[in-house]
């Protein structure tokens, strides 16, 4: 199961560039993951910096048997949108690495690596990563009037796969980081064969992700939970 996810809203895709940047913030977290299939947690970082004009998002975990990363390289001119998705794999699973480009140019999808492949590019389309930063950035911009409804077009080189939110209640979610007021989100519907998947953002901190959870068909879960708040020093670090 991988740490991935989408997203998009609607007409959200068309924020403008000044605002986009308004809306987001460098920061860097640390995070608790655990997977229900294997006994032991592993320690990850997520982190936004500054890259030239646009974002770098990343997602590290790092443990002696487990290494996942993903970065995704996000443009903000015009527009917030995909540009390059980087993924690697290692550890006691099998290495795979992959490099997903958005070429608006040729109107293509292009995947290197593992399972080599392009598709057309259907806009607003996001990576596996950089969706979660857009479903911030628009819960942030929303705030706090939210959408009834926040829909994502998802690739990671493959087939889009298409995410729905619909916000729920505030809730009390304690994760090691304290106990929170959250606001949850869960997709619905999910199609046969993907990931039922569930988020805790904090509305008081621009809706970080407090928890997330994925279940597969097979009931194998995946949980991530916010272990160290945030430190925007740390993200402007080179």
């Amino acid at each position: 199961m991988a740490l991935c996810l989408l997203a998009t809203t609607g007409p959200a895709g068309n924020v403008l560039a000044a605002d986009a940047d308004e809306l987001l913030a460098p920061f860097s977290a640390e995070y608790r993951v655990r997977f229900s299939a294997l006994p032991f947690s592993a320690r990850a970082t997520r982190s936004l910096a500054r890259e030239g004009e646009g974002w770098l998002f990343r997602s590290v975990i790092d443990a002696r048997l487990l290494s996942l990363r993903q970065e995704a390289v996000l443009a903000s001119d015009p527009v917030l949108r995909a540009l390059e998705y980087r993924y690697r794999q290692g550890g006691l699973a099998r290495r795979r690495e992959r490099v997903v480009t958005f070429d608006r140019d040729a109107g293509l999808v292009r995947r290197s690596g593992d399972k080599e492949r392009e598709h057309p590019l259907i806009e607003p389309a996001w990576d596996p990563l950089g969706w979660q930063l857009a479903l911030r950035r628009d819960l942030v911009r929303d705030h706090p009037a939210l959408a009834a409804r926040y829909e994502y077009r998802v690739s990671d080189g493959g087939d889009y796969e298409n995410y729905s939110f619909t916000p729920g209640l505030r809730e009390t979610v304690t994760v090691p980081a304290g106990t929170f007021e959250a606001l949850r989100l869960e997709r619905a519907p999910v199609p046969e064969g993907e990931e039922a998947t569930r988020l805790w953002l904090d509305p008081g901190q621009d809706y970080l992700l407090l928890r997330m959870e994925l279940v597969d068909e097979d009931g194998r879960e995946l949980t991530v939970t916010l272990e160290t708040p945030p430190d925007p020093a740390a993200a402007e670090k080179p």
